[in-house]
């Protein structure tokens, strides 16, 4: 409140001074006859006071938006999820909405309309400009209200934006808005559309997919089927696998799993299979009912695809032995069960011997071993190691022995040292098999052994750099009464590809039945950052590292530092078949994580659009420097044609290409691509899968989700309202803080209120005169 007269105020201090005590004076004589002339006194000075108040000209100012200046947005949800009928009403809450905003009963945009400029919009995947929300037809697939409201607030940024009334359900597709993006919004009013109640339904909720590299079930799937129909028949469940390699969808898939359940309110549905094969491998679980004549709100989310991605067709493991032994027996057959993982067996059947000039046959140089087997021609010699190759994959690999050159070593995923001194390498070879787990990416094991870790005198090479292990130990006496007994340490519990059981009572009775080992290397101290995963106890409590692990630059590395593991295998079947699990299970985990030439990857998505990124690289795994990346998409459960694009090279990054993909129809999506080098050799292929379902998250729940409108409203700084509040908008925004505002005033001198006041005053003082007789 200000004053506007112009007069001073030393006038009203004077006119006070002169009025108030000449009213003290007319009644000084009279205030001890009678008890009322104190009240009467105090109308008087308040009488003066008012006159004075309005003498002074009191003028009342504030602050409000400048008529037309300001923007109020309108943003109305386009969703699927507003065809849901409520169960109190036959009008779907779409229906309702388009009331709301276009019926000329309503008179709130009118008024409005008034203060602020308007602007419509609406929004599914993303935010549009609209002429009128007659085109509202709710057949957007997704309901993304932070990115809508992000968007919209980049198209108005630096406009004087009073507020954003958004009008939806609160079902929303994407990812919350951070408290720092919500405060860089303008006030947001979301008007909650919908009622609370349960919606007849039947969906698949929280479906989660495991994928492991170790067991016999390596996949297995979990969902919450909720049933909200008036209806309890039962429920046909079916699990079925989508052929990515099939053109067409023409004959029907077949099914993994079918069962007919019968819910109440709710059931977890949990399942577990093996999926043969590699690569990218897709699946549909659906849940409908039995009772043709069992009505749902809706069916799209009934269903639910979802992809695995299983790695590559096949593993190469090389496998390299100082002398037959059981171990690569049982290994062998082990791996031999999992089509994935194929062994490549290099064996040294003899050792070189000090080169000498033998006699035997006039002008035979080549060692005798090979006679009578047709191999006379072989160049091996005496002082030459004698190797065997086995499983090779043609009459080339490995001809010459361990390879030589990082193209050939680098093309396996895998490296098993079984017994083997270090002298059976040369520096260059053993510096290769370290770069092969630093700079490749693969996966080493090297097992214990007579000739193995110290007793082979691998201190101080390079391979020793890669071990888990320093070679600093002395190795226990190895005669017929050294034994020790294998047990998991506190990590190996928690590490799925170690235990062989399920459950820990079982694997500790296995862990009891297994037999005592003979030949183990007595290491004792492990390097910074590496996990002790199993234990040895010899007769004397002495325990030792008996399994090893950390990474090593990109790779993974292992040392079992038992030399007769095979012992297991010979108690019986069972063991034999415990021993071959653990070793397909090692060997998983060698391979797990081991890089190819060419990887493609597609990225999390985001709205309707989805990044997919390639890396390519040479022979030696180094950066590819220049090429070419051909992107091939196709959709499966559809009869859609291939797309094809060509990726974009990503500028400060070599041999990396990405593309940015919109995705305008649901379904399961393989993609593929070729690297092509400079001279257009093939440098690898890939490729990658992902589901774009949409409909799943927007019928996720088909209640209204008022705790995320009211996240918008106080993260914002606006209000929560419903349909009925609305008439109330315009006054409710034209008393809140706008960009544009403007100072008004207005007088209070002439207010009647302030005359009554004055009047009422001297009136009462001048019935008490008359009352005391003084008038």
């Amino acid at each position: 409140m200000v004053f506007a007269s112009n007069l001073p105020w030393l006038a009203f201090a004077i006119a006070l001074v002169v009025l108030l005590p000449m009213a003290w004076l007319s009644w000084k004589g009279s205030l001890s006859r009678n008890r009322n002339r104190w009240l009467a006194l105090a109308l008087r000075f308040l009488g003066i006071l008012f006159i004075a108040f309005a003498i002074a000209d009191p003028q009342v100012t504030s602050e409000r938006p400048v008529q037309g200046a300001n923007i109020v947005a309108l943003l109305a949800d386009n969703g699927k999820s507003l065809s849901i009928k409520e169960p109190s009403s036959e009008r779907a809450r779409g229906e309702e909405l388009r009331d709301l905003l276009t019926q000329p009963s309503q008179s709130w945009p009118a008024k409005l309309k008034d203060n602020f400029q308007l602007r419509n919009y609406l929004f599914d995947s993303q935010v549009r400009r609209t002429s009128s929300f007659e085109n509202l037809n709710f057949e957007g697939e997704q309901s993304a209200i932070s990115t809508s409201l992000r968007g919209l607030g980049e198209r108005l940024e630096n406009k004087p934006v009073a507020g954003i009334v958004l009008f939806s359900d609160g079902n929303s597709t994407d990812l919350e808005l951070s408290q720092e993006e919500l405060s860089k919004l303008p006030p947001v009013y979301p008007v909650l559309i919908g009622e609370d109640g349960d919606v007849t339904d039947l969906s698949i909720q929280e479906l989660t997919v495991k994928t492991t590299a170790f067991g016999d079930t390596p996949v297995s799937v979990s969902a919450k089927l909720l049933d909200r129909r008036s209806s309890e028949g039962p429920v046909k469940i079916q699990l079925r696998r989508l052929d990515s390699r099939r053109e067409s969808t023409a004959m029907p898939y077949p099914d993994l799993d079918e069962r007919s359940v019968k819910i109440e309110g709710s059931f977890d549905y949990v399942y577990e299979w093996s999926a043969p094969g590699g690569g990218t491998q897709f699946f549909e679980l659906s849940a409908y009912s039995d009772s043709p004549e069992a009505q749902e709100a809706t069916l799209d989310n009934n269903r639910q695809l979802f992809a695995v991605d299983r790695g590559k067709e096949n593993y190469r493991i090389l496998y390299v032995t100082g002398r037959p032994n059981w171990e690569y027996k049982f290994l062998n057959r082990a791996l031999s069960a999992d089509a994935q993982l194929d062994l490549v067996g290099l064996l040294r059947v003899a050792s070189r011997e000090p080169k000498f000039d033998f006699k035997s046959r006039a002008g035979e140089n080549s060692n005798a071993l090979y006679r009578g087997f047709g191999r006379e021609d072989e160049t091996e010699r005496y002082d030459e190691a004698v190797l065997i190759r086995m499983n090779a994959r043609d009459a080339n690999e490995l001809k010459t022995g361990f390879p030589d050159e990082a193209e050939e070593l680098f093309a396996y995923d895998a490296l098993i040292i079984d017994d083997l001194e270090a002298d059976f390498f040369s520096f260059s070879q053993q510096t290769l098999i370290r770069d092969f787990a630093k700079r490749r990416g693969g996966g080493l094991l090297m097992l214990g052994g007579v000739n193995a870790l110290e007793d082979g005198n691998y201190q101080n090479t390079p391979i020793a750099q890669a071990l888990p292990l320093y070679l600093d130990g002395g190795t226990p006496p190895k005669g017929s009464d050294q034994r020790a007994r294998w047990e998991l340490t506190r990590n190996g519990w928690v590490e799925p590809w170690v235990r062989i059981r399920a459950f820990e009572t079982e694997e500790r009775m296995r862990i009891q039945e297994m037999p005592s080992f003979r030949v183990f290397n007595s290491s004792q101290r492990i390097k910074p950052g590496a996990q002790s995963l199993a234990t040895i106890e010899d007769l004397s409590t002495e325990t030792y590292p008996a399994l090893v692990t950390h990474r090593f630059g990109l790779g993974r590395v292992a040392t079992l530092t038992v030399g007769d593991f095979w012992r297991w295998g010979m108690q019986s079947p069972s063991t034999q078949a415990d021993l071959a699990q653990f070793w397909r299970q090692i060997s998983r985990w060698l391979v797990k994580d081991t890089p190819d030439r060419v990887e493609l990857s597609a990225g999390p998505i985001e709205g309707s659009t989805i990044t997919l990124k390639a890396n390519a690289r040479q022979e030696d795994y180094n950066s590819l420097t220049s090429g070419i990346a051909r992107l091939t998409v196709r959709r499966l459960d559809a009869a859609s044609e291939k797309r094809e694009y060509e990726m974009n090279i990503v500028s400060d990054v070599q041999g990396q290409f990405y593309s940015e993909l919109a995705l305008k129809e649901s379904g399961a999506y393989l993609a593929e691509v070729t690297v092509t080098g400079f001279n257009g050799e093939v440098i690898g292929t890939a490729e990658t899968g992902w589901v774009y379902q949409p409909l799943v998250k927007e019928f996720t729940s088909l209640s209204p989700n008022k705790a995320t409108l009211e996240r918008l409203a106080e993260g914002t700084g606006g209000r929560l309202l419903r349909s009925e509040d609305l008439e109330r908008l315009p006054e409710l925004l034209a008393t809140q803080s706008s960009p544009v505002m403007e100072i008004w005033s207005e007088p209070l001198w002439h207010r009647n209120w302030l005359f009554i006041l004055a009047l009422t005053s001297f009136l009462a003082e001048w019935l008490l005169r008359r009352k005391g007789g003084l008038a």
